[in-house]
């Protein structure tokens, strides 16, 4: 599959958005940076063109629906196609199921699932108008089965990573490509502080190289660090008296 000439990230500001970012600007793309921060994107967006790269930054909320949807076909209009698409933004919280609120459990759905799902459909009548396209999902490896005190976040990513595999199947026959991407520990802001173990942890910069590098092969998955992939898929075989026995103890 030819390398993407035009490329959307959400959470373009920080994290692994902005380490794709970065990654596919300097294979050639013309990347469009969709984030809250306008003060970080336009950097970003100042240090690609710096580098002789190409970028447009769209301040957005992507929990806002309708502002997400409008931001995708500006760029579409700006850029002259869209390519690619990565629905990564997302937040995330630890806490304990007795202790959880709908208020601090509302705003990870509205990020991780409802942003996510509103930027891959907008983007899906612009593909089938081209005939091509390649829609990319950033989940994780934490939606596979429930963690403790990750109730919210877990099933976010469940629900996106469910939503990318009928996407797949729904779209298979009009020449766009669908890919979950399912990270493990990433050192970003996000995990800043976390007590809790992260083995197998990458940089922002290994994980979009990665990503960067196995998208071009258009796969309805990617998953990584391979160790802790074959763990959690191991682990979406067992019963669930032994899953629970194992994680509890471990937690």
């Amino acid at each position: 599959m030819a390398s993407p000439r035009t490329v959307l990230i959400t959470g373009a500001s920080s994290g692994i958005g902005r380490a794709i970012a970065l990654e596919y600007a300097s294979r050639g793309a013309v990347v469009a940076l969709a984030a809250r921060r306008r003060e970080e994107l336009e950097s970003l967006a100042r240090e690609i063109e710096g580098g002789g790269g190409r970028a447009v930054a769209y301040p957005v909320d992507v929990a806002e629906p309708a502002a997400i949807r409008e931001v995708v076909r500006r760029a579409d209009a700006d850029l002259g196609s869209l390519d690619m698409v990565i629905a990564n933004a997302g937040v995330g919280q630890m806490r304990h199921a007795s202790t959880l609120t709908w208020e601090e459990i509302a705003p990870v759905i509205d990020v991780n699932v409802r942003g996510a799902v509103a930027t891959l459909i907008a983007a899906v009548p612009i593909m089938i108008a081209q005939q091509r396209g390649h829609l990319v999902g950033v989940s994780s490896l934490a939606g596979r089965r429930g963690l403790p005190h990750s109730g919210a976040y877990a099933a976010s990513k469940a629900a996106l990573s469910v939503f990318l595999e009928t996407l797949r199947l729904d779209l298979s026959g009009a020449g766009i490509r669908v890919t979950d991407v399912q990270p493990g520990f990433v050192s970003t802001p996000m995990l800043a502080g976390a007590k809790h173990p992260m083995p197998f942890q990458w940089t922002p910069e290994k994980a979009s190289r990665v990503i960067a590098d196995r998208l071009a092969r258009a796969p309805a998955m990617i998953a990584f660090p391979w160790p802790l992939a074959a763990l959690t898929a191991i682990s979406r075989i067992l019963p669930a008296w032994l899953y629970d026995r194992i994680i509890t103890r471990s937690a």
